[in-house]
């Protein structure tokens, strides 16, 4: 945020390497006066400087790109006029042929008249200009970012406006609320019709509903973003990192039948079902002496608390005393009890386990065996709604459901304060902060410190 937004600024927008073309992109106000001079073309560069031009995107054009009167390359041109482009501003994008020694010095000859722009900084504009919301410029970074295709439709949706929807509903209710207090505030000595308590309490709860929603899909619209966090725990030896190898169907995980094989968490990431999956191998739980297996344990105990979920992993050979003890350890709402080496159970024994809300699963694989199936249905289930929650608009990032806990909270406030008859100046004080929390995620209110933070994350020419 510290360069001038008036600038002229151009990046090359392509990755580096051979390839058919090279894309570099120029925004700004000099645009077609920079390009009147590095371009021959039929273009008529200087009927789009005049403001009053209409010029918008129509076709490509063929171009010769010169630095001062020396030949650099044969290309193509795109030209936008504002405000009908990306940015908002007058822009440009040349294709050239994707030899980086070339698309250098045609990019040098540019920055000649305007300068190299910041990361994020045409996204930026675009922000800046009212052509997207903040919560469309994160989706831009995570379509940038995503690896399957659930991150890829939650980006998409969010990028076409379904959170940036949602958040406005909730937002023109709570500025109705805040109209009828702030009114009461400026004609407190004036006749005014008093409050129907009954109705804005109940257009409070209404409000709290939808933001509690909110909060209560975070998790998906994040778990889908970043992927979901799976720690496989349980005593050594029952079988962790045969079913770690078996999912990756690789032999990541070191597997003997020493216990304690593993002393160190082994992370992998891999997709299942259009989600991304980020799996834990962790060190057997157990007294130990070994001060190596030790520190392993204390980190595998650290990593179960932070994760999504966790696989609790046994066999039929430990007892259901030492399954309790374990159990008794893990958060019970994210852990899923799974009976390893099922294929080696009797069907009764298997009946039993079932019974007993175990999930049966074997580290056996094969062209025709799956023995991962039911676990991967188990852990599926648990994702079930999450396309109806992505069409209704979810949020993808801690920023964004900071901001609505802090809503949440001004709200509750509000009708505490409305319930104790705390005065309207205070509830007022209240719905005005739930408002500003709202309008941080979409970006009506900002600091250069978020600005900075969210456009940091994407590459230059972006």
């Amino acid at each position: 945020m510290n360069q001038s937004m008036s600038d002229t600024i151009a990046a090359i927008s392509t990755a580096k390497g051979k390839s058919a073309l090279s894309v570099i992109r120029i925004s700004g106000p000099k645009t077609f006066e920079l390009l009147a001079k590095i371009v021959k073309s039929k273009i008529n560069f200087e009927k789009l400087q005049l403001k009053e031009s209409k010029k918008v995107f129509r076709k490509m054009y063929k171009a010769n790109f010169y630095d001062e009167n020396r030949l650099i390359d044969e290309g193509m041109i795109c030209l936008f006029k504002a405000p009908s482009s990306f940015t908002g501003e007058d822009m440009a994008e040349l294709y050239c042929h994707g030899n980086d020694f070339i698309v250098s010095q045609v990019l040098e000859s540019i920055l000649r008249y305007c300068r190299l722009a910041t990361k994020g900084e045409f996204t930026l504009r675009a922000f800046l200009n009212r052509k997207i919301d903040l919560t469309q410029a994160e989706a831009i970074a995570n379509l940038l970012s995503a690896q399957t295709k659930k991150a890829q439709k939650a980006a998409l949706l969010q990028l076409e406006g379904r959170l940036k929807t949602n958040i406005s509903s909730i937002l023109s209710d709570i500025t109705k609320l805040r109209v009828i207090f702030e009114l009461a505030i400026d004609f407190v000595e004036d006749e005014v019709p008093e409050f129907d308590i009954e109705n804005l309490l109940k257009d409070i709860d209404d409000i709290i509903l939808r933001l509690q929603s909110l909060i209560n899909t975070a998790h998906d619209g994040i778990v889908v973003q970043n992927g979901i966090k799976i720690c496989l725990a349980g005593a050594p030896n029952v079988g962790k990192s045969s079913i770690f190898n078996a999912f990756l169907q690789t032999e990541r995980a070191i597997v003997t039948p020493i216990p304690g094989t593993t002393r160190d968490y082994i992370e992998e990431a891999f997709a299942l079902s259009g989600y991304l999956i980020r799996l834990f191998d962790t060190a057997g739980i157990r007294d130990s002496q070994d001060t190596v297996e030790k520190i392993g344990i204390e980190r595998s105990l650290s990593l179960i608390q932070t994760a999504d979920i966790v696989f609790y992993v046994t066999t039929n050979e430990i007892s259901e005393d030492i399954n309790n003890e374990f159990l008794a350890l893990l958060p019970p709402s994210k852990t899923i009890k799974v009976i390893n080496k099922a294929d080696l159970l009797t069907y009764e024994q298997q009946e039993n386990f079932v019974k007993q809300a175990y999930v049966l699963c074997s580290a056996v694989q094969g062209k025709e065996v799956d023995g991962l199936k039911n676990l991967k249905e188990k852990l599926l289930a648990n994702f079930n709604n999450i396309d109806d929650e992505l069409e209704n608009g979810v949020i993808t990032n801690s920023r964004q459901l900071s901001c609505v806990k802090n809503c949440l909270d001004s709200v509750l406030k509000a009708k505490e304060g409305l319930l104790n008859e705390n005065g309207i100046d205070f509830v007022a004080f209240d719905i005005q902060q739930a408002s500003n929390a709202l309008e941080n995620i979409i970006g009506r209110i900002s600091n250069d410190d978020i600005l900075n933070k969210i456009f940091d994350n994407f590459c230059i020419g972006k």
